[in-house]
């Protein structure tokens, strides 16, 4: 068997293990069927990560730092933010469900057990900070003032995007979610623009 740095062998077995934990759920993700998913032997996978928690420790920090969608339109002056807000979360949202629903469900349970576990603060921020960042280039390029700050924006956007993806995948419903995605965005600019 060639080899293999201990750099490429972990990323080889944190992918693996999403791809377990997008199958099968947190619950029933075990160190066996990582390693059969990685074509690896358990020994290996062992050696890499001592615990599974160890392991499912890495999946966290990698699939909560990893970027979950392409980057988004930025709004121009032309617009206004209820327009730009409502074509941006249009945007988000196809690219929501362009992925498989294992991935958002994965998501969800690594992201519960990343808080019950005191994993999540740092790589929350982050992902904050990265919305924030969006919306308030957005800001700047177009000229919009908003009476609400733009991290504050950024977590009711973030708070409707996932509300409405925890109903998706529950009862998929994609004309009731473009609806609801629409008066997301009019309820947003309701509060958050000064015009």
């Amino acid at each position: 068997m060639p080899y293999v740095s201990s750099a490429v062998r972990r990323r080889q077995i944190v992918l693996a293990a999403r791809r377990v934990l997008e199958r099968r759920g947190l619950a029933r993700a075990s160190l066996r069927a990582v390693a059969d998913e990685a074509g690896i032997a358990l020994s290996t996978l062992q050696h890499v990560f001592r615990t599974r928690e160890a392991l499912f420790r890495a999946v966290v920090e990698e699939m909560l730092a990893a970027p979950r969608h392409a980057a988004l339109s930025v709004g121009g002056p032309d617009q206004r933010f209820v327009d730009w807000l409502t074509d941006a979360l249009h945007d988000l949202w196809q690219q929501v469900v362009d992925q498989e629903p294992g991935a958002h469900l994965a998501r969800f349970e690594v992201t519960l057990h990343a808080v019950r576990e005191g994993l999540a603060g740092n790589l929350a921020r982050w992902n904050e900070e990265r919305r924030e960042a969006w919306i308030a280039k957005t800001l700047e390029l177009a000229g919009w003032e908003l009476r609400l700050p733009t991290d504050q924006v950024a977590r009711l956007v973030a708070a409707f995007v996932d509300g409405l993806l925890l109903q998706y995948l529950a009862d998929p419903d994609p004309e009731r979610v473009a609806a609801d995605l629409r008066q997301a965005a009019v309820a947003v600019a309701a509060v958050a623009a000064a015009d």
